[in-house]
Formats: structure tokens, sequence, C-alpha cells
């Protein structure tokens, strides 16, 4: 099987890619009839038309975050420093786990404090394939891209299902 990361071709049934180490487990499963060595999942990300990240900094209010999310009708906001290094994700899961659950003020909740920090980000020169494998085995629905450290844009299962479904 080729590693749809560094496009090694590790025997049929291994679990690591023997040269980059990324977990192999279940790509060789040929699902919809399609495999990873597929000219559409093996696409880069910076061929895909990425979503804009909606940006604050960590001292943003919960409160300034969900309204935000609701005006742009997106299901989360990306915590960056001034030069758009990732810091953190601030999602609706969060809102309820680490500010409606425990009865936290919106308004008094720096995002500092309620984001998942360090979350898991994909690089540009990633695959498609690899994309989908992050979002269903650790179970995200944003998932940002970076460049480097910077943040360039997102990729939403979303939009990752549009692309997918496009003839």
């Amino acid at each position: 099987m080729r590693c749809p990361a560094c496009e090694h071709d590790n025997l049929a049934g291994e679990d690591l890619c023997q040269q980059c180490g990324l977990d192999l487990a279940g790509l060789d499963v040929k699902a919809w009839g399609v495999s990873p060595e597929d000219p559409v999942l093996a696409r880069r990300l910076s061929s895909l038309a990425l979503k804009t990240p909606l940006v604050l900094d960590a001292e943003a209010s919960v409160s300034e975050a969900v309204d935000l999310m609701r005006e742009r009708h997106e299901g989360c906001v990306f915590v960056c420093d001034d030069e758009q290094r990732l810091a953190g994700v601030f999602t609706e899961r969060d809102l309820t786990v680490r500010v409606a659950s425990p009865g936290r003020d919106p308004s008094r909740t720096r995002l500092a404090d309620a984001m998942t920090r360090s979350p898991v980000a994909l690089q540009q020169t990633d695959v498609l394939a690899w994309a989908l494998h992050r979002m269903g085995v650790e179970g995200h629905r944003h998932l940002p891209v970076l460049d480097g450290e910077r943040l360039v844009g997102f990729l939403s299962i979303r939009a990752v299902l549009r692309s997918l479904l496009q003839p």
C-alpha cells in the first residue's frame, strides 16, 4: 500500500508506514468503491478550496467567539497569535463542555480558558485521504490547515463531502 503522506510503497497489510510512521490501519479498506490511491483522494490540500477561518486571539471572550460563529454560520473559531500561529480551537463542543456545563459566564471566560489547545492540524502538502483518515479516526469535524506554522485555512467535513460528491 502506498502511503498517502510520503508515497512510500509499503507491503499490503502494514499498519504503519515503514518510512514516515503514518498510521495506515484502515486506509487499505475500499470505501465507496475508491481507494487512497484514487486521484481524488490523492489531491493535496493546497489544491482544494479551503474555508477561510474565523480567528480571534486568546484574550477574546467566549461571548465574542459565539457571536462570531453565529454570525458567520461556522462551528468553530481558531485562536491564533499575531503571526497567525495556531494556539487552539474553540468549538461548539468546547462551549457545552467547558463553559455551559460548569456554569461559567461566557462574557467573562477567555478563549484561552475554554479552547482546545494544540489541536490536530494538517499541512497544505497533506493529501485528502490523510485528512479523511484523521477526521474519521479522531472524530474531528474541523481541521486547521497550516503552511508551516501559519494558519491558512481549514477543512470541514461538510466541505470535504461536497468536494467528493462534485462530478
